[in-house]
């Protein structure tokens, strides 16, 4: 086992589970297009019947899983009984969203996708031989993390339930999961959007710096015109792909901000208030809801990393062109490429509100540790006095 892993290189690895992740999202009803391959590549296209099929199992399946939390929430009382409710009342924005987007924004989102496969097979084919799979063992880490919280979303219920061999069971635990899916698609489809973009931008770096820039600096007065032409039309390539991943980009952000925000206040509050069940019920609290905890937080952890990893990509462009701003033959070529790089920020903002970034995840940990300390404090001392 461990021969097979140590053969199969990272992006291969890493290539393949998310062939697995794609057919995981048409199985719960995410995905509504097929791939297909081709001669010059792979696209998608859209299925119809798979649509529509999706979209009235989604509301069939949601029709039960309010009624069975709906009966839930009149039972339960003190935490888990808010806990109940306010999960209830935000996967309803949710799936609203899902079905939305699956109806009316489908072509936007097939038209995406083969935009971000297009560039996947530009930027393999600047590298001779091509490189295949998809980037490296960071990507690999931070998308077998990912798998952990897929497989989380799938057995959690089998572990609160005791009953787990029942018709019913079965029936209300599928409910439940394929609406946890819904409303989790959405963290799932940024983390593997930005961490697409961030692999982008980084594969041209590193293609500009082991590579172009080789050629750039080794050019001098007494080189071939057709050697220079030939290093121009790859740097203007280069400067190319930089334009389209940025406008990809853009996008894919313009597209996904909304439900990207919606998920992140069902994120919030669902720690929010997981969390306080933990510390209010200190010491009878189920281990079930710290490991939900440590998953959803786990979930903004993966978003925040590959946004953040995008990001730094990005700002690193200028620094790989840093020692080329001295030769004339490309200065106006050049240009256009720093002119580029101020103009046009890359920063994934949530309506106006806030960035995405590593500093603002901390924060966010670091006042939810303090607020967890300070209840499960007030809880002891009260029950001491």
């Amino acid at each position: 086992m461990f021969e097979f892993f140590h053969l199969m290189s990272a992006p291969k690895l890493s290539t393949g589970i998310l062939r697995y992740n794609f057919r995981y999202g048409q199985f719960i009803g995410a995905i509504f297009f097929c791939l297909h391959s081709k001669k010059d590549g792979e696209t998608v296209f859209n299925r119809n019947w798979l649509k529509w099929l999706n979209v009235t199992h989604r509301i069939l399946t949601f029709c039960r899983f309010f009624w069975l939390y709906l009966t839930t929430v009149s039972i339960d009382t003190n935490v888990q009984h808010i806990l109940y409710g306010m999960r209830l009342v935000l996967s309803i924005p949710n799936v609203v969203v899902v079905l939305v987007y699956q109806i009316v924004r489908g072509p936007e989102i097939i038209d995406l996708v083969n935009q971000f496969l297009r560039l996947f097979r530009q930027v393999s084919d600047l590298f001779k031989p091509k490189t295949p799979g998809f980037g490296g063992r960071r990507e690999l880490i931070l998308i077998l993390l990912n798998l952990i919280s897929f497989a989380h979303e799938q057995t959690y219920l089998w572990f609160t339930v005791p009953n787990v061999f029942s018709w019913r069971f079965l029936i209300d635990w599928w409910c439940d999961f394929y609406v946890v899916s819904a409303t989790n698609m959405f963290i799932h489809i940024n983390f593997i959007g930005y961490l697409s973009l961030g692999v982008l931008y980084s594969e041209v770096n590193k293609y500009v710096r082991t590579n172009l820039l080789i050629k750039l600096q080794k050019l001098n007065t007494s080189a071939s015109q057709q050697k220079i032409r030939r290093v121009q039309n790859r740097l203007e390539k280069c400067i190319s792909l930089y334009g389209e991943i940025y406008n990809t980009s853009v996008l894919f952000h313009k597209l996904f901000v909304l439900p990207l925000f919606l998920a992140l206040i069902y994120k919030f509050a669902l720690i929010a208030l997981i969390g306080l069940n933990v510390a209010v019920e200190l010491y009878s609290s189920s281990f079930v809801f710290c490991v939900l905890l440590l998953k959803h937080v786990l979930d903004l952890f993966l978003v925040t990393v590959s946004v953040q990893g995008a990001v730094n990509q990005y700002l690193n462009i200028g620094l790989e062109f840093g020692n080329v701003g001295e030769l004339n033959k490309f200065q106006t070529t050049l240009d256009i490429l720093f002119i580029h790089l101020r103009l046009c920020h890359f920063r994934v903002s949530i309506l106006g509100l806030f960035d995405v970034t590593n500093k603002l995840f901390l924060k966010f940990l670091s006042a939810l540790v303090s607020w967890l300390a300070f209840i499960a404090q007030y809880k002891m001392r009260k029950g001491k006095g």
